[in-house]
């Protein structure tokens, strides 16, 4: 009997062994076992994802045409205005002087007068102090126009004055220079300014009997020309030159000049 129950109990731990080897080997994974008091948490769902819905595309907009250009409004010429002319400066004093004149830039002419017997000497002087020219110089009464600042870098700014008597100086514009028409004749007294126009000069047909002392005319164009230079009484014709355009003349006495044209 206790042969028999020993085989029977080796027998059940043998099917026991073999059970165990026969679920470990065929059955799932091993399976958790809930152990008492534990919650076992329910395993998480994963939410479903959710397919992107197609983005809108926007509608073209509508290029709005392209407007006219205005063309370029024509700018109007300058109209040249005229410049005005300086004002005459007129100095004045008796005997010996020594003035300073507020000159504009360029040419201009001097008209001199003087009441007295003895000598009558006039300078003019530039702004660094060098003496330009001697305008006048002769004894007793004079009455005269003479050229300021005709050659270029001349800039009066200063007039010497050596009399015995009253004097006066008027600075004037170029716009008061005497105008002569050529081809013609004209005649004057003393030192005097003159312009030519209507005509390309030819000859100067010069009398200058009834003068005195020295005679002298200069021509002013495109340069400076010695035209003539003599003693009074004086008569002559000289080629004046197609490029004059001024004459200057100092004279002591009356003269007549008669300008021809080629």
């Amino acid at each position: 009997m206790r042969v028999l129950a020993r085989f029977r109990q080796g027998t059940e731990m043998l099917f026991s062994v073999l059970l165990v080897l026969v679920l470990v080997g065929c059955g799932p994974a091993a399976v958790s076992v809930p152990i008492a008091g534990e919650t076992t948490a329910p395993a998480a769902t994963s939410a479903p994802t959710r397919t992107p819905q197609p983005s809108k595309t926007p509608l073209p907009t509508l290029t709005p045409r392209p407007t006219n250009t205005v063309g370029p409004t024509k700018t109007p010429r300058p109209t040249l205005t005229p410049t005005p002319a300086p004002e005459p400066i007129v100095l004045s004093g008796s005997g010996d002087a020594v003035v300073d004149v507020a000159k504009w830039e360029g040419p201009a002419l001097a008209h001199v007068t003087y009441q007295g017997s003895r000598n009558f000497i006039v300078y003019n002087y530039g702004a660094d102090g060098e003496k330009i020219d001697l305008l006048v110089n002769t004894i007793g009464s004079y009455e005269g126009t003479r050229p300021l600042d005709f050659l270029e870098d001349e800039h009066t700014t200063r007039f010497q004055v050596e009399s015995s008597g009253a004097w006066e100086i008027q600075v004037l514009p170029l716009s008061e220079i005497r105008r002569e028409t050529i081809a013609g004749t004209f005649e004057g007294q003393g030192d005097d300014v003159v312009l030519l126009s209507g005509g390309t000069p030819d000859l100067l047909v010069i009398d200058a009997r009834r003068a005195d002392s020295n005679f002298v005319i200069w021509g002013y164009g495109g340069r400076r020309s010695l035209l003539v230079n003599e003693i009074a009484p004086y008569d002559g014709t000289v080629i004046a030159g197609k490029d004059t355009l001024v004459l200057v003349i100092e004279a002591e006495g009356p003269w007549q000049i008669e300008v021809t044209v080629r």
